[in-house]
């Protein structure tokens, strides 16, 4: 089986997501079709309705109804949802929550922190994948409605709970008989390619075109693959960069607002100010000053 090595951070723009699906049969919106993919993020599946098979490195095995499992960092994995549910049956749908978080943003403090070795032994051995059950699914499983519906320090707060959770239940198995994360037959995912580029470049102007030849796509087909990938269009997730670049930059800076366009890809500071505002609904001048005021 062909394996896609990707990674989902740079399409959410976030280090910590959660999300309810309602699928006719369960399929990655980051990926479109169902394919065995890795990424560096970890990620915990709870199955609320639906049944299949699931293969997590090198282990295949039926999923049903109530199942829970927490994936490695760049551990290989797929969600298949049985034949029956391709066909066109309305009593039949996937209902599932997924969690993902990239394991950098609380590295160090793992690292530095004495009391949170549990968890990082229990992300280390998550590497062979590990299947929770009995009364800590449960606990979890509440906890994860919770953790979709709360935001800032709270879900924080909330995912180390139920990484603790986790690392100190004996309600657990591993999934893999051994790690596996080489694959002879993978390949790597271009649309991180053409994300790196965007951001490594974007103090540039960007086209349409150049980006759709990292993809080795055609204009018309880069939109329609970059839409289905995203959720959004290559000029919405082009401008949504520039501008929470441009908000950090004011922000952490001091630096002229002609000097922040040109950093963000815009070379007049009042086409600019006029994006910035119509996005934000603030000026620069107003967003900086309140950002100040604030503090």
């Amino acid at each position: 089986m062909r394996l896609l090595r990707t990674e989902i951070t740079p399409l959410i723009n976030d280090a910590l997501f959660v999300e309810y699906r309602d699928q006719p049969y369960l399929a990655s919106p980051f990926h479109g079709q169902p394919c065995f993919h890795a990424h560096p993020e970890l990620e915990l599946v709870l199955i609320l309705e639906g049944y299949g098979k699931r293969i997590i490195g090198d282990k295949v095995e039926p999923f049903e109804s109530g199942d829970m499992v927490f994936i490695g960092s760049n551990v290989p994995h797929i969600w298949l949802s049985d034949p029956a549910f391709y066909k066109e049956d309305p009593s039949l749908k996937s209902r599932v929550i997924v969690t993902y978080f990239n394991p950098s943003i609380f590295q160090q403090m793992f690292d530095s922190v004495k009391e949170f070795e549990g968890i990082r032994e229990m992300i280390a051995q998550a590497s062979k994948g590990i299947k929770i059950f009995g009364e800590t699914r449960r606990i979890i499983a509440e906890k994860l409605e919770h953790l979709a519906a709360v935001k800032g320090f709270e879900k924080i707060e909330a995912l180390l709970r139920i990484m603790h959770l986790i690392s100190i239940s004996s309600e657990k198995v591993f999934i893999a008989d051994t790690e596996v994360n080489e694959f002879e037959n993978q390949h790597s995912d271009k649309l991180m390619d053409v994300i790196t580029f965007i951001k490594c470049n974007l103090h540039e102007q960007i086209s349409l075109k150049q980006v759709a030849g990292i993809a080795c796509l055609t204009e018309q087909s880069f939109c329609r693959y970059f839409k289905k990938r995203t959720k959004m269009s290559f000029s919405q997730y082009l401008l949504e960069l520039r501008m929470n670049h441009a908000r950090k930059v004011l922000i952490e800076s001091d630096k002229p607002i002609s000097e922040v366009a040109s950093m963000c890809g815009y070379n007049s500071s009042s086409h600019f100010c006029k994006v910035f505002r119509d996005y934000t609904g603030q000026s620069p001048y107003q967003y900086k000053s309140g950002i100040k005021n604030a503090d």
